[in-house]
């Protein structure tokens, strides 16, 4: 995985390569969650660990958020569905 500016991407994948294109205030945030995860992490590995450590919590939660068309609805499928999750095991802890 890598991080790149903002770039106008190819219509076809050229390889297995996942691009991530986020905006300069997202590349901030993710080093302000990097350097709270692991401060002595380098800031070169630091971005690319927060995505995948993000990405993998969602793949182990089961949530599928491929029927997202855009950075917005994959935010409220994501927070519909972990909320969801929560009252169920609230119900089932009751």
């Amino acid at each position: 995985m890598k991080l790149v500016g903002a770039k106008e991407l190819p219509t076809e994948p050229e390889s297995d390569i996942v691009v991530f294109v986020l905006s300069q205030e997202q590349l901030d945030y993710i080093g302000r969650i990097s350097r709270d995860i692991n401060p002595d992490m380098p800031v070169a590995f630091g971005g690319a660990h927060v995505v995948r450590t993000l990405l993998e919590r969602f793949e182990e939660s089961g949530i599928d958020l491929t029927d997202a068309a855009s950075e917005e609805e994959l935010t409220h499928i994501a927070a519909r569905k972990l909320r969801q999750r929560d009252r169920e095991r609230r119900r089932t802890r009751a």
